[in-house]
């Protein structure tokens, strides 16, 4: 791995260590059917990768029903193509094989889809495939990946939708390169609000009562303060009366002393 590469996955992985700590070691990894097609067909040696990647770290493989059967229906599909050659066909079937000797394979989604069953109606994911859907409902399970799952992914619309959502980290393959994605812009909003919201509360240690009392004494405070600087302006304005005579910004008004001579007529002598 570059030493650029690493340096951002040590960044990436240690925002997620900060500010969600249930994505810890042993770490999970769920690939989908796309992922395992493309790293069979650049042949990517994907434990050794995640290995490097995860910083040496424990983690697991872990692979939906669905997709198992995903690979499989298009497995078929080519069989019966003719225009598609045997190697479309034994990368299908190689995704499969990998899937079902190297991952841990999750039966049943039924339970986690029910619970977000709400935000699939909200965001309308109708063209997903039962495979993505599964995936993404485990992804987002809780709101914010409470199953503290890290995706792998090629499909462009699946990534999209689960980078809208908080602490679900990505993998994706550049070709031959596995690149662990920087936090999305959903995952440091609600970092940010979480510290917001700790610094209004004392980091947790202060009740809503308490809050109010403090918002009130700052309210009284900014009041005082406004008051107090209001007094120090008319002092300082009465001040420059009585040193200046006037006004501490004011400025005396020229007048025109005469007729300019300039834009006069001459005077014409009459003649007597």
């Amino acid at each position: 791995m570059r030493h650029g590469r690493a340096k951002a996955s040590r960044r990436t992985l240690q925002f997620y260590r900060l500010n969600a700590p249930h994505l810890k070691s042993p770490y999970k990894i769920l690939l989908d059917g796309t992922f395992l097609v493309a790293s069979i067909r650049n042949k990517v040696p994907l434990w050794d990768r995640f290995s490097k990647t995860l910083q040496h770290e424990q983690f697991v493989c872990y692979v939906t029903r669905s997709t198992l059967n995903e690979l499989e229906l298009l497995s078929q599909q080519t069989a019966k193509s003719k225009q598609a050659g045997d190697s479309e066909e034994s990368f299908f079937d190689q995704a499969r094989q990998y899937g079902l000797d190297e991952c841990e394979i999750i039966e049943n989604c039924n339970e986690v889809a029910n619970t977000n069953e709400k935000l699939m109606n909200k965001r309308a994911f109708r063209d997903f495939s039962e495979a993505s859907r599964d995936i993404f409902c485990l992804a987002t399970d809780g709101g914010n990946n409470r199953l503290a799952y890290f995706v792998a992914t090629q499909d462009d619309g699946l990534s999209d939708a689960l980078r809208t959502m908080p602490y679900v980290p990505l993998f994706r393959l550049g070709r031959a390169v596995l690149l662990l994605e920087s936090p999305s812009s959903a995952s440091r909003q609600f970092t940010g609000s979480l510290e917001q919201n700790k610094l209004k509360s004392a980091g947790g240690l202060m009740t809503s009562e308490e809050r109010k009392i403090v918002d009130k004494v700052n309210k009284r405070d900014k009041k005082k303060r406004r008051e107090m600087m209001k007094e120090e302006q008319e002092k300082l304005q009465k001040r420059s009366r009585q040193e200046v005579g006037g006004c501490f910004n004011e400025r005396k008004k020229k007048r025109a002393k005469g007729p300019n001579p300039l834009s006069c007529k001459s005077r014409k002598n009459k003649s007597s």
